[in-house]
């Protein structure tokens, strides 16, 4: 997978620039192994862009720390993923039923940089954002998806209907990926279509606009 930012050109053979963004910081992250899997099913048709939590260097959001060079660079450098994206595909864990403080800093600083900068645009407007998450318990980290709606909705973002939870995800884990029955890959690969289906839209808008 390529996880260097890029500019907003159409991607190769036509296909969409998707996001991959994981909410959790963990080496052995559940949402991590669900974004590799996710990853895997759109590497054919779909140019993957995986923002991984080492990648990503950012203080607690402070205003204070606004004036600070290398702060500010080290959060331009994260918003450029996001703008050279056509789509958004986001899995994160739930704690207390809540976003994990980590993916809700990085969305908070990269939706202020336009305000610091405005040179910079908003890099979540009109895409597509499609919301995933895995946990060991029987929720599959659905008590954070509606936080999560909420916080992307608001940025900008045009939040889908689709959703994929993964509850119990550890007994699906074979040590080499996820083990899931037929009916939930359709499952998968049908919220995968919808969200790449929108990318592809709004790359072609975003083309017709720059041409």
């Amino acid at each position: 997978m390529n996880v260097q930012a890029r500019t907003n050109t159409p991607c190769r053979d036509g296909g969409p620039r998707l996001l991959l963004v994981a909410g959790s910081q963990r080496a052995e992250s559940l949402n991590a192994r669900l974004l590799d899997n996710i990853a895997r099913r759109l590497k054919d048709n779909c140019d993957v862009d995986l923002l991984l939590p080492s990648q990503v260097d950012l203080p607690l959001l402070n205003q204070d720390l606004e004036t600070h060079a290398d702060v500010l660079a080290r959060v331009a450098s994260v918003h450029r993923r996001f703008s050279a994206s056509h789509g958004l595909i986001v899995a994160t864990p739930e704690y207390n039923g809540q976003l994990p403080p980590y993916l809700k800093n990085v969305i908070d600083w990269v939706s202020r940089l336009p305000y610091i900068d405005p040179s910079q645009g908003n890099p979540f407007i009109d895409r597509p954002v499609l919301l995933c998450s895995a946990s060991t318990g029987w929720s599959g980290g659905s008590l954070a998806i509606p936080h999560a709606r909420a916080l992307f909705g608001y940025v900008g973002g045009v939040v889908i209907g689709d959703t994929i939870c993964v509850p119990q995800a550890s007994q699906v884990w074979t040590g080499d990926g996820y083990a899931f029955g037929s009916a939930f890959d359709a499952q998968i690969d049908a919220a995968l279509a919808r969200v790449a289906r929108l990318a592809s839209e709004f790359a072609n808008a975003l083309e017709a606009t720059l041409s």
